[in-house]
């Protein structure tokens, strides 16, 4: 497996401020050269610094297209929602809401629709849960295989998390790789240790394995302890 590139720092606070920077500067070159500036983000817990500093950037941030790598299947004004958490932070960003229908699988197929437009994109960062889960894409769920799969087409799913709100949506693995820019941002030792594992060979059955073998070593590691 082809190593991704590392990018380690002793604090969380620098690592996000590195980060921010680089992706500022992705979607700057866009916008310089008068092409769409398009960045999916994660949700959860870990972004939030990062978010802070990106909402801090130098950018014309009404001229940037977002939208989360994965949502949970619940209202976007609910605080568990991923594209409420990027409202919050991003608020003058064009922002993207993956619920386009009634059911998970309407608003999933409608959201595929919009992003396939949107490609390639200009970059995609993604969180890593410890079970080695990326977007909402969770070991042993219905159909992953298919959402890993590197040359099915560009698209989106319903997912099922292992913890409430178990329903979500999310991009599949192709979608992912069809970007300038491919990172991932990580925080402490357990993280680390299961990247480090996955890279020697172990643990291939993980999503997080499928996305570092198909980056083909373009995957930008950023983590803090």
């Amino acid at each position: 497996m082809p190593d991704a590139q590392w990018h380690c720092y002793a604090d969380r606070t620098h690592c996000s401020q590195q980060l921010a920077g680089v992706l500022t500067q992705q979607l700057q070159q866009a916008l310089s050269s008068g092409m769409p500036a398009r960045l999916l983000l994660p949700g959860g817990q870990t972004p939030g610094l990062l978010l802070a500093e990106l909402a801090c950037q130098p950018l014309d941030w009404a001229q940037v297209q977002l939208s989360p790598t994965d949502e949970r299947w619940v209202t976007a004004e609910d605080p568990a929602s991923n594209l409420h958490l990027l409202q919050h932070a991003l608020p003058e960003a064009q922002l993207l809401d993956p619920r386009q229908g009634r059911t998970p699988e309407e608003a999933a197929q409608c959201w595929c629709v919009h992003l396939r437009a949107w490609l390639p994109l200009q970059g995609a960062l993604l969180g890593m849960g410890e079970d080695g889960h990326i977007a909402s894409l969770f070991p042993a769920m219905p159909a992953l295989a298919e959402a890993l799969d590197p040359q099915a087409m560009p698209g989106a799913l319903p997912g099922v998390a292992p913890s409430e709100p178990r329903q979500r949506l999310s991009v599949n693995l192709s979608l992912l790789l069809n970007s300038q820019w491919l990172g991932l941002l990580v925080f402490g030792e357990a993280k680390r240790r299961l990247l480090e594992a996955v890279q020697r060979g172990e643990a291939a059955s993980l999503p997080v394995a499928a996305l570092m073998s198909a980056a083909a070593g373009r995957l930008q590691i950023y983590w803090a302890p």
